[in-house]
């Protein structure tokens, strides 16, 4: 965007240089804490996983009815990691949806650009949805090895 275009725009907001710095400042604080909070999940997806393979493991290792609390452990883990999950992605959306205002306000809008540019694309799968397959599939592998311990 040309120099022309921004201080047109920042006169149409009535902002002046004072107001564009603090929305900046604001802009920044809150980017920096959405990266946190992704920061945040992913060492929390961490943890489930390695949760899960030593459950899987150790499931291994025993392979008879010994093992069914272990099994129904993990299936109550699954179902924290998805709800976890789900509350990640909507602290975060709450984040991208505050910067996203505040950028209506200033000269540019990145994050909105990128997200409506990454909408647009036709193979684009929210990472959140690829996310939850993790948690489903070691699910759908409990009850498996359960059936399997079973027979």
């Amino acid at each position: 965007m040309s120099d022309k275009k921004k201080e047109n725009r920042l006169r149409h907001n009535g902002l002046d240089e004072l107001d564009v710095e603090s929305l900046l400042a604001q802009w920044q604080t809150y980017v920096e804490m959405a990266n946190s909070v992704s920061s945040r999940r992913d060492t929390m997806n961490n943890l489930f996983v390695t949760l899960h393979l030593a459950l899987v493991t150790t499931v291994a290792v025993i392979w008879d009815s010994k093992a069914y609390p272990l099994l129904g452990l993990g299936c109550v883990l699954c179902l924290i990691w998805l709800l976890s999950i789900g509350n990640y992605r909507k602290l975060n959306q709450a984040k991208y949806d505050v910067i996203c205002e505040i950028e209506k306000q200033l000269p540019a809008q990145p994050f909105n650009d990128e997200w409506i540019n990454i909408k647009n694309k036709r193979f684009y799968i929210e990472s959140t949805h690829l996310e939850k397959c993790m948690p489903l599939l070691f699910f759908v592998s409990y009850i498996v090895i359960f059936v399997l311990i079973l027979i």
